[in-house]
């Protein structure tokens, strides 16, 4: 298990966790720059990351409405597009095509870390 940062604007910030063969990202959906427009997104570095690191899936968990979307790396790749909204560029991908797992995700705490 790794935490996963980055720097952006200066300072460090949280992207993830990778875990197994999968990318975590735990967050208020609403708090999400395009989630009014029903996408969800990250860091794109972290899209590099997960294709260099054998990452299948992205999961993100909205620990306040207990729920859990789940995406393979290729359906992120062949579905997403990037833009840049001042938090450097992004991938951002249709909610409508991840598939929402049965049970919230929550990840344990993670104390390795990494920054890309």
């Amino acid at each position: 298990m790794l935490a996963i940062y980055t720097e952006i604007n200066g300072r460090k910030t949280f992207l993830g966790k990778h875990i197994n063969n999968e990318i975590v990202r735990e967050f208020p959906f609403s708090k999400a720059v395009l989630w009014q427009d029903k996408n969800l997104g990250f860091d794109k570095r972290l899209l590099k990351y997960a294709e260099e690191n054998n990452v299948k899936y992205f999961i993100f968990s909205d620990p306040i409405k207990g729920i859990s979307l789940k995406i393979g790396i290729r359906a992120a790749i062949s579905n997403g597009n990037q833009n840049e909204f001042g938090q450097g560029t992004q991938w951002y991908m249709p909610k409508s095509i991840m598939k929402r797992l049965e049970k919230y995700r929550k990840t344990p705490y993670v104390k390795k870390e990494i920054v890309i």
